[in-house]
């Protein structure tokens, strides 16, 4: 692949997987309305503490080990390859569930937009199709290609946000201008844990920056820059976002409305600070936004297909790079099939899309939960091997211990209140089907490392990229 993304290109990719302005009108609502309440606003910048804690040693990984890949190599540098294939399978297949859940989702929002705003009534799939179709074409052409288009997306859905909080700002809200949200009492006004889970996750993918290594200039300075950037740009992003939020709804009906309804609460806040025609601005943007995540999330899973046809863990002719794009085409190809496959079950069995897309996000989380405490436990034991690389103990060792409590404490209390994520609507049989494939991939990704170490030496030696 070709090295031409630089800080910015890698910072704008990224962002777009995160989807600004659709989590600013989502998981902000829910930390506010059922997690901390008033409290909201300092929670942003705590989640930021422990991701940049995760950092530390992550990026200390980068620097050491010049392999693509990111958990799928750092997890078998440190906690061997049958472990590694386990957890490159469980990221490739997080990746694809989460892209699906996105795709009915964009879907669902592309529905509501076109009939409310322009009176044009078509069913769901059509959309759907009209996604998929989008985000094949972007992925097949490449990283830098997708750099423009989801860069010109983020930037707007960027500048929207800001100029909501500077309308805020300078407008105050029903009940003026408060600094309680900034105090310790509203911090500890509701349930921490809940308030972390949600606004964590707000920050999930910001560990894709090293799935590109192979597409950006000087990776080891330009992967562990935009990883810090991505953190702290975040963090106080929603952090301010929620005290704007608050203010805009009022002090006295923030809590209420954000829990009553966590996306009609946005729009709220949105007429009011700026006009009805930024709430309706919003619509299509949120549209664009999950349009720009999507794109993201394929370029991530079709890399880790590519690291997998590199290392032979698949059919080798997935590493293949096509010729005028620098692009892993082929990997493309294969990773909008298999969305595209699971997308069409599911529209056959009749699932309701939002079902799909809470389904979808609580695998995606708990996933992303239990990997990011497996490449903390890795950065331990992987330094902890290799003492002479002139690391500091802060970063091989206080920093990732630290990480691994916390996403120790997180994926506990994640799997003892799963009604977090997947509310109390109804229930559906994709759930254990999600869960199944997430368990039977680590099984068959750890068997399949087994194997190869007693019958094929060499080609064990290469997962997690090490020839």
């Amino acid at each position: 692949m070709t090295s031409r993304m630089g800080t910015a290109g890698l910072v704008l990719t990224v962002m777009a997987y995160l989807a600004p302005l659709s989590g600013a009108a989502g998981y902000v609502t829910l930390v506010i309305g059922y997690g901390n309440g008033l409290g909201a606003p300092l929670m942003f910048p705590a989640a930021g503490l422990v991701l940049l804690l995760f950092s530390v040693g992550y990026t200390a990984m980068v620097r050491r080990l010049p392999r693509p890949g990111a958990f799928y190599a750092y997890i078998s540098a440190g906690l061997g390859k049958r472990l590694g294939l386990g957890a490159g399978a469980v990221t490739a297949a997080y990746y694809l569930i989460g892209g699906v859940g996105g795709y009915f989702f964009g879907a669902v929002a592309t529905q509501n937009f076109m009939k409310g705003q322009l009176g044009i009534d078509l069913p769901v799939w059509t959309y759907l199709i009209a996604f998929l179709v989008i985000v094949a074409f972007c992925s097949y052409r490449g990283a830098d290609f997708n750099v423009r288009v989801v860069g010109s997306i983020v930037c707007v859905e960027v500048l929207i946000i800001v100029a909501f909080n500077v309308a805020t700002v300078f407008r105050g809200g029903p009940t003026g201008h408060s600094a309680e949200p900034f105090t310790w009492d509203a911090f500890t006004s509701g349930p921490i844990a809940v308030a972390a889970l949600y606004a964590i996750n707000l920050f999930g993918g910001f560990e894709s920056t090293a799935i590109y290594r192979e597409e950006v200039r000087d990776p080891a300075r330009t992967i562990p820059r935009a990883t810090y950037i991505l953190i702290v740009t975040l963090a106080l992003f929603y952090g301010v976002t929620a005290w704007c939020l608050i203010t805009a709804l009022g002090t006295d009906k923030a809590v209420a409305e954000s829990a009553a309804d966590p996306t009609g609460s946005f729009t709220t806040a949105l007429s009011y600070s700026l006009s009805q025609g930024f709430a309706q601005i919003f619509s299509a943007l949120l549209v664009t936004s999950v349009l720009a995540s999507q794109i993201t999330i394929a370029n991530a899973s079709t890399r880790y297909l590519y690291s997998f046809g590199v290392d032979r863990i698949l059919p080798r002719s997935l590493a293949a790079l096509h010729a005028r794009h620098g692009s892993p085409h082929r990997a493309a190809v294969l990773n909008t099939a298999i969305t595209a496959g699971v997308s069409l079950l599911i529209v056959l069995a009749s699932v309701d899309p939002q079902v799909v897309y809470v389904a979808a996000s609580a695998v995606y989380v708990f996933s992303l939960e239990g990997l990011m405490l497996l490449v903390s436990l890795a950065v331990l034991v992987y330094f902890r091997r290799n003492r002479d690389t002139g690391e500091s103990v802060w970063k091989v060792v206080v920093a990732p211990l630290g990480s691994a409590a916390c996403f120790g404490w997180l994926l506990y209390f994640t799997a003892s209140r799963p009604d977090l994520l997947l509310g109390t609507g109804p229930t559906t049989l994709l759930v254990p089907i999600f869960f199944g494939v997430i368990g039977f991939l680590f099984t068959a990704g750890f068997a399949y490392a087994s194997w190869q170490a007693v019958r094929r030496p060499e080609a064990y030696r290469r997962i997690g990229r090490e020839a």
